[in-house]
């Protein structure tokens, strides 16, 4: 049980909704009860926690033959937004720093669900690069890109939203 909150967490970033990561979190942990016997004494138990939350949400999407967050047909013809200048704060954390929580999420759930769940397990978990790429199935170079590109579009979003509200090119 001492990692029941990272294992709800992630549920939650997974899946943007309380009630989904639940019954995300209560089958994993279900799961990995019924299993125990399959873990390795001296290994990770968060990270094989987390790698059983993420095949129970993969197994989710499937049986929903979900493949992730969908256009409607009116938006996919609109063309691309014009390309907005670069902030002039200098890292992504200073960007965060500005924006509500629902800024935040709202931005988040853009991204793609493995640079999500990569992101979210890098940078809020703190786990580090080959922990994760045992958790999602990958190799280190993918989750590095991953982690990566989730970054570079989360900044793009957020910075958007900056120039929107008049905050471009201030450093708060």
């Amino acid at each position: 049980m001492p990692h029941l909150d990272a294992v709800y967490r992630t549920a939650y970033a997974l899946s943007g909704r309380s009630d989904t990561a639940d019954d995300l979190t209560q089958a994993a942990l279900l799961k990995a009860l019924e299993h125990f016997s399959s873990f390795q004494v001296n290994t990770n138990c968060k990270a094989w926690l987390l790698r059983i939350l993420r095949n129970i949400w993969i197994d989710r999407l499937r049986r929903l033959k979900t493949a992730g967050p969908q256009l409607p047909l009116d938006e996919a013809l609109v063309g691309e937004a014009p390309e907005i200048a670069e902030s002039v704060w200098s890292d992504a954390h200073d960007l965060l720093e500005n924006f509500s929580d629902e800024q935040v999420i709202k931005a988040l759930a853009q991204l793609a669900v493995e640079q999500r769940l990569t992101l979210y397990l890098v940078d809020v978990e703190g786990l580090g690069h080959e922990e994760v790429a045992e958790i999602t199935g990958v190799a280190v170079g993918t989750v590095k890109s991953r982690t990566s590109r989730a970054r570079a579009t989360l900044k793009k979003c957020l910075a958007a939203r900056a120039n929107e509200m008049g905050w471009a090119g201030e450093r708060r």
